[in-house]
């Protein structure tokens, strides 16, 4: 009698894209077209949406969290959710996240959150922008719904709008435990494509992990 086939798992991604960014900018759509592709090798359904945030062109931070609470709401929350954030996508997921862990303290962990591009100050800030670096955020907090080595940030040495890289990352480290990677010659990630971004994924859906050596 043959066996029912495997179901295939389901892994939920979603994009909040940099400053004035679309759906269709940057890598947003590369990546979910690549993600498909690897969808076989990996084993999983991988569904990809890039958010279009409202008023984006002149982000406000309690605007974002409501967008983002209607999306996902905590009920909808669970460990096949993975959020991949772009410069102050990133920090609109923290605030979203803590807002969450605070407001429902059952809430359930998620997959995993990739920061690319993430800042938590920039070089010459106008106005919109310094609402977003001095707003706090309770770190412990967002931090509760992300499970350990499943908070991925990608930097880069020469990017534009942060030159104090370091800094940058020793408070990703400090604030969050992050993994940070720091990656050569990347700016501020906006090119159209990026493998690395994509493998940041796949690591932590759980499709990149070694072979165990016997």
């Amino acid at each position: 009698m043959m066996s029912a086939p495997t179901q295939t798992q389901k892994k939920e991604v979603f994009i909040v894209p940099r400053w004035a960014g679309a759906p269709h900018d940057d890598w947003y759509s590369w990546l979910g077209e690549q993600l498909q592709a690897v969808a076989t090798e990996d084993g999983f359904d991988y569904q990809v949406r890039t958010l279009p945030m409202p008023a984006w062109d002149l982000p406000v931070i309690e605007r974002a969290v409501g967008y983002l609470q209607e999306v996902l709401p905590a009920h909808k929350l669970n460990s096949n959710v993975y959020l991949v954030g772009h410069s102050v996508g990133c920090l609109a997921i923290l605030h979203y996240l803590a807002t969450i862990a605070k407001a429902t303290p059952n809430a359930p962990q998620i997959g995993g959150v990739l920061c690319v591009a993430g800042w938590f100050s920039v070089d010459s800030p106008w106005q919109e922008v310094l609402d977003w670096m001095h707003a706090p955020i309770d770190y412990e907090a967002a931090r509760r719904l992300i499970p350990q080595d499943k908070l991925i940030v990608l930097l880069s040495d020469d990017d534009p709008y942060t030159s104090g890289y370091q800094n940058n990352e020793q408070l990703w480290v400090e604030r969050l435990h992050s993994q940070v990677s720091i990656l050569p010659g990347r700016q501020h990630f906006s090119a159209q494509l990026d493998f690395d971004v994509r493998d940041a994924v796949r690591d932590l859906a759980g499709a990149m992990t070694a072979p165990v050596l016997s």
